[in-house]
């Protein structure tokens, strides 16, 4: 009888030692690794998940003007920040090209 208990307590903790890895994952990182992504992290995501603003689609002029508007809502950056933010924004998130928005699908 005791050696079932000690089994069945062997066979719970090996369960739980190989699916505690796999629960602790976290999910996949929605910016990608580009010039500014930590300046990113550091202001932006003080405030904000990165999933609100990440898939977003812009131009750099809008983009530029989100990070005004941050600004004026308190975000604490420099002018050097500013733009890095807005230029990994604008690179890593841009707007589709009219052209590209309009094409048929798969061509």
């Amino acid at each position: 009888m005791t050696l079932r208990i000690f089994l069945a307590a062997a066979a719970a903790a090996f369960g739980l030692a190989a699916v505690g890895p796999v629960l602790a994952q976290t999910p996949k990182d929605p910016l990608p690794e580009a010039p500014g992504k930590d300046v990113v992290v550091r202001v932006c995501t003080s405030c904000h998940d990165a999933t609100q603003f990440a898939f977003a689609r812009l131009t750099p002029e809008e983009w530029d003007n989100e990070v005004t508007k941050m600004e004026g809502a308190g975000a604490d950056m420099t002018a050097e920040e500013h733009a890095a933010i807005a230029a990994y924004l604008a690179k890593t998130f841009p707007k589709a090209a009219a052209a590209d928005a309009k094409a048929p699908m798969g061509q």
